[in-house]
């Protein structure tokens, strides 16, 4: 019988199914995975093959750990509690998996092979990759449980084997990247060459320099054009000067006329038609990408997702903490739920560390503001508007605003539009860091906010 046979065969076989071939090295290397790995994991069998062997890729990472775990069982004998191993989905979701392996030899191989049945381990609490989230480097998992949510995922899964350019377009930290470097990983795991532009880490300089490398006189505009193409991941779009807009659209029309595969994947905290009607970015550029918009919604409209969310954070970051097993009352959990976390999920991962710190033993306890802060009552989001507007206002006007201060100087005299009275506030700030934004004595710092914010601000006040 075929190997094709064989292969049409496994995919029959209940549950997840893995099969590795061991070399001379003893390096074990994934060749097949059955097409359940779609229905549990969205990945093709054959994509999920190319990413096990991928350096930079999660599930090379999660393999070579099922792999260690297999060597050590081996060594120690295969007794005792049923082992487990984590995978996370295309999604970036986390799923638990009981294992049973069989290491066995072939008459036509010199190496041995390893068979490898998976099944889903309910309940498990597997600290994965929770110790970065605690830490504050990234969350748990992609997790998209809600109805909005799950009919953007439709439409992304319908969207990424498409060569069509997307922007993905929400407020600040609602995920984009997250789901635009995920698409980017499908592109590079089907042998597209793959950049990414960072443009809120990038001052201008560096900005003009990766643009010159990629766009400058002298490259060939067919460089990468073989079947897979080139991919460029642009975080932040907007942010891209309009010097380089221009190289940027000059750089594709040629790739086009070369017939080079190019697509642009971009995220977006702004509405580019409204840069676009104030000159700020290219009209010429915009409708030549013609791009496929996928709006994130803001976590206040994931209920549903917070939920779930909020559970499988607590239960993991308590258990890479040691914390014990962390129960969430229901009145905390309506105080998640209710609250509106404007700073979406930068916000969330800054509560729930401080959350997670200050949650006595064995009940979780959510605490919204910073100790070191004036502590601020939470009380839902009718009571907190009432004074939304005073509020915002105190923070972006200078100087103190309590009764009785120094802000009751700023109504003397002539009384200045709220624009222009920002404006000379900015002027005064860089005029005290000699014009520097970024760095540890730069305005933005002192400002506390980032210097792509600060730069934002200052070009639409027109300082210079």
């Amino acid at each position: 019988m075929t190997n094709s046979f064989w292969r049409e065969a496994l995919d029959h076989i209940p549950g997840l199914f893995l099969i590795f071939r061991v070399d001379e090295k003893e390096d074990a290397h994934l060749i097949f995975a059955n097409l359940h790995i779609r229905d549990v994991l969205g990945y093709k069998p054959e994509e999920f093959v190319l990413a096990s062997e991928s350096k930079s890729s999660r599930v090379q990472t999660e393999i070579s750990a099922l792999i260690d775990q297999i060597a050590e069982k081996s060594r120690n004998g295969d007794g005792g509690d049923r082992p487990v191993c984590r995978f996370h989905s295309k999604r970036a979701e986390p799923h638990d998996f009981h294992f049973t392996f069989r290491i066995f030899t072939v008459k036509s191989s010199p190496h041995p092979f390893i068979a490898v049945s998976l099944e889903p381990a309910v309940g498990q609490d597997v600290a994965g990759s929770t110790e970065s989230s605690v830490s504050g480097q990234r969350n748990t998992g992609f997790v998209a449980g809600s109805p909005l949510m799950q009919a953007l995922m439709r439409k992304v899964d319908a969207l990424a084997d498409q060569q069509v350019h997307l922007l993905f377009r929400g407020e600040r930290a609602t995920g984009k990247r997250t789901l635009a470097r995920q698409v980017l990983q499908g592109e590079e795991l089907r042998g597209a060459r793959c950049l990414e532009w960072n443009l809120e880490a990038m001052p201008v300089s560096e900005q003009n320099k990766a643009v010159d490398r990629l766009c400058g006189k002298g490259t060939d505009p067919g460089l990468g054009s073989g079947d897979a193409g080139l991919s460029l991941l642009v975080i932040e779009i907007s942010l891209l000067t309009e010097a380089n807009q221009v190289k940027l659209l000059d750089w594709l029309r040629d790739r086009q006329d070369a017939g080079a595969v190019t697509r642009i994947l971009a995220t977006t905290s702004f509405l580019l038609e409204e840069r676009m009607q104030q000159g700020e970015f290219s009209a010429d550029l915009y409708y030549f990408l013609s791009l496929e918009t996928l709006l994130l919604p803001p976590l206040s409209q994931r209920r549903d997702d917070l939920r779930l969310l909020t559970e499988q954070w607590v239960r993991a970051a308590a258990a890479v903490l040691d914390l014990g097993q962390l129960q969430i009352p229901g009145r905390v959990m309506e105080q998640v739920l209710g609250y509106d976390w404007p700073g979406n999920f930068q916000e969330y991962r800054e509560v729930m560390r401080r959350s997670l710190l200050a949650s006595p033993s064995g009940s979780f306890r959510l605490v919204l503001q910073d100790p070191a802060e004036e502590p601020v009552q939470d009380t839902g989001r009718a009571e907190r508007t009432a004074g939304a507007e005073e509020e915002s206002a105190g923070q972006t006007a200078p100087g103190p605003h309590a009764a009785g201060g120094a802000g009751d100087e700023l109504l003397e005299g002539e009384v200045l539009p709220f624009d222009e009275m920002n404006r000379r506030y900015l002027e005064k700030v860089l005029e005290r860091t000699g014009n520097k934004i970024y760095g540890e004595d730069g305005a933005a710092k002192l400002l506390g906010m980032k210097p792509t914010t600060l730069q934002s601000k200052l070009k639409k006040l027109g300082v210079r």
